[in-house]
């Protein structure tokens, strides 16, 4: 929506200009919303500690800094839960989307714009307490049905290594129950939302680190530099004076 349209104000001399020029593109038509006018979308999924859903609040760590970072540089953007796949469809396809907690890999850097790191994380393989899955290497581990996250870094990373027996899933508690229920061997996932199911009491073992994994957000490459720039000076003050810290502290072990 343009500026003079969102006031609400009647222009004669565009609509004389209409009438006259039938066939000439209008303001509307023709021009890029200014700066900082249009709403950004900001999209996530669930998965805690970074982004669930807690008494009808979205919440989290990430969450967490993106609105305090959001509040400093952008008020006027929304924030939703969606599954994984569409989120981080629609920022590649959206000029006006982000999507987060985006693990920055080679393969998505030219792809976004990022903002990071809000998570520096560990990739790893879990299992059940009673399973007998337990690999010591990533050849080893191949053997094993590997259940991932659809579009996740899990899943890129499993297919960029060649496991050739993958289960994919549209969420992780999907796979997580997979796993419980012996339907599948193995699930990759980050340390952090392992150490999260471990603080529930889930019946769920470390079996072998597989990468670091560095995270933010990915935002559609139409994004304007000054925005990604003012967003990413944000982020780099709250890791520098304790806050991001401070955040994931307060998510450890969550209800969630």
């Amino acid at each position: 929506m343009r500026l003079w349209q969102a006031r609400g104000l009647t222009v004669s001399g565009v609509v004389l200009l209409g009438l006259l020029l039938p066939n000439t593109p209008t303001l509307a038509q023709t021009s890029e919303a200014p700066e900082g006018v249009r709403t950004l979308t900001m999209l996530t999924e669930e998965y805690p500690p970074f982004a669930f859903t807690q008494d009808g609040e979205i919440t989290g760590s990430s969450v967490d800094q993106v609105r305090r970072i959001m509040a400093e540089v952008h008020p006027d953007y929304t924030l939703d839960i969606v599954p994984w796949a569409r989120a981080i469809a629609t920022a590649e396809t959206d000029p006006a989307t982000c999507v987060f907690t985006t693990t920055l890999l080679p393969e998505r850097a030219e792809r976004f714009k990022w903002v990071s790191p809000l998570n520096i994380d560990t990739l790893m393989l879990i299992g059940r307490t009673s399973g007998k899955a337990r690999p010591r290497s990533i050849e080893a581990a191949k053997a094993f049905t590997v259940a991932v996250h659809k579009d996740d870094s899990g899943e890129l990373f499993a297919l960029a290594q060649g496991f050739p027996h993958l289960d994919t899933a549209p969420s992780i508690d999907l796979s997580l129950k997979k796993l419980l229920a012996g339907r599948v061997d193995l699930v990759l996932l980050t340390r952090k939302t392992f150490d999260e199911l471990r603080g529930q009491g889930q019946p769920l073992e470390a079996i072998l680190d597989v990468e670091t994994a560095h995270s933010g957000i990915a935002c559609n490459k139409a994004v304007p530099d000054r925005t990604i720039a003012d967003m990413q000076a944000v982020l780099d003050r709250l890791i520098a004076d304790g806050t991001q810290a401070e955040m994931e502290r307060r998510y450890k072990n969550s209800p969630k």
